[in-house]
C-alpha cells in the first residue's frame, strides 16, 4: 500500500512537472508585437500596420498579441529608432529621413530625380537585389529590415510656381531632419530650415517659410493647401517607409511566426499603397476644387534640377558610406537599366 502511494505520488509529481515544461514552452512561443509611427490614424502607413495586427492575430501559426502606436505615442523618430534598437519596441515604420541618422547607407532612399516615378517600376526595385543589400546594411545596427513601403512621391507647394531651377533660389524651405535632404535643398539653391512638423502650417501662413516638400496625402491631410497658393508636381523623390525590427526579437520568434510576420508585412504593404493611390487622387482633386494651382514641371527643367541635385547627392553618400554604399548605389543603378 506504501508502494503503491509513493508511486502515485511520483507519477502526479511527475505530471506536474510534464506540465510545467509545456507550459514553459507555450509561453516561449508567445510573442509581442508592438508597432510604432509617428503620422496619425488614418494614414496610409497606419493602415499598413493596423493590416499587420489584423493579420497576425488571426493566424493561428503565432501566438503573438500586436499593438500599433500611432502619432509619436512612444516617442520621436529618434526615441522610435532606439526603442528598436535595444528591444523596447519591436516594430518601426519609418522614412529614410529618420533612419539614416542610425544607418546613414538606408538614406539612398531620400535620392532626388534619381527614383522612377513609375510606381511599378519603382516597386519592383523595393523587391529586388539591390533592396537585399540595402537590408544587409541594418544588420550591424542590431535591425532587420523586412519591406520597404511606398508611401508617395514628393512634391512641392509655395506661394509662387517652382517649376523651374531659378525659382527655387534664395527661397527659405521647411526640411525634415535629414543630413542628405537638407544638402539636396541647398544644391538645390534653397535654403533650408529645419523645424517640427506640427510648426509647419504656421510657419508657411506667416511667411517664417516659403515651401515645403511631401507627398500629395501628407500636404492634403496637414491642410496645407490652405496656406498655399501653388502645388508644383515635381516627383523630385520619394517619401518611402522602411518596415524594421528589433534583430534578437525577430532572431527568438519561430520559423512559423516569423513566416507568419513577413506575410503580415507584405499585407500591411498592399494596404498602405492601395490607400497612399486613392489618397493621391481623392487629395489632389479636394486641392484644386480648394483654389491651390497646380503646375508641372518640364523634362528640360527636371533635368536642369536633377543635374543640380543628384551628382552632389551621390558623392556626398558615397563619402559617408564607403564600399558598401557604392555597391547598393551600384546595384540598383544596374537594375534601372
Amino acid at each position: 500500500m506504501m508502494f503503491k502511494t509513493a508511486l502515485q505520488v511520483t507519477v502526479a509529481a511527475a505530471a506536474v512537472v510534464a506540465q510545467l515544461g509545456t507550459a514553459t514552452v507555450a509561453q516561449a512561443q508567445s510573442f509581442n508585437l508592438k508597432i510604432a509611427h509617428l503620422l496619425p490614424p488614418g494614414d496610409p502607413r497606419d493602415l499598413g500596420a493596423q493590416r499587420i495586427e489584423e493579420f497576425l492575430e488571426a493566424d493561428a501559426r503565432c501566438d503573438i498579441d500586436v499593438q500599433v502606436f500611432p502619432s509619436g505615442q512612444l516617442g520621436g523618430f529618434t526615441e522610435i529608432n532606439e526603442g528598436v534598437q535595444f528591444g523596447s519596441i519591436e516594430m518601426s515604420i519609418q522614412p529614410a529621413a529618420y533612419m539614416a541618422p542610425i544607418n546613414i547607407t538606408s538614406a539612398i532612399l531620400d535620392f532626388p530625380f534619381f527614383w522612377p516615378t513609375d510606381t511599378d517600376e519603382l516597386l519592383a526595385l523595393h523587391q529586388g537585389p539591390a533592396s537585399e543589400l540595402l537590408a544587409a546594411s541594418f544588420t550591424q545596427h542590431n535591425m532587420v529590415m523586412l519591406d520597404i513601403w511606398h508611401t508617395g512621391f514628393m512634391q512641392w507647394t509655395a506661394n509662387v510656381p517652382l517649376n523651374t531651377l531659378e525659382a527655387y533660389s534664395d527661397r527659405i524651405a521647411r526640411v525634415m531632419p535629414s543630413e542628405l535632404m537638407t544638402e539636396r535643398q541647398v544644391l538645390l539653391g534653397l535654403n533650408p530650415v529645419t523645424m517640427p512638423f506640427s510648426e509647419t502650417y504656421t510657419a508657411l501662413q506667416n511667411g517664417a517659410i516659403g515651401a515645403q516638400e511631401n507627398p500629395i496625402p501628407t500636404t492634403f491631410n496637414m491642410r496645407f493647401h490652405e496656406v498655399q497658393e501653388y502645388l508644383t508636381l515635381s516627383s523630385h523623390g520619394t517619401l518611402d517607409q522602411y518596415v524594421s525590427v528589433n534583430s534578437t526579437w525577430w532572431n527568438g520568434l519561430t520559423d512559423d511566426c516569423r513566416a507568419a510576420v513577413t506575410e503580415a508585412v507584405a499585407e500591411g504593404n498592399m494596404v498602405c499603397l492601395a490607400e497612399t493611390q486613392r489618397q493621391e487622387v481623392s487629395a489632389l482633386a479636394a486641392m484644386r476644387e480648394a483654389g491651390i494651382t497646380v503646375v508641372e514641371v518640364s523634362e528640360e527643367e527636371r533635368a536642369a534640377m536633377r543635374d543640380a541635385t543628384l551628382p552632389g547627392i551621390r558623392d556626398w553618400y558615397l563619402e559617408r558610406t564607403g564600399a558598401e554604399g557604392q555597391a547598393i548605389y551600384d546595384a540598383f543603378v544596374a537594375e534601372m537599366q
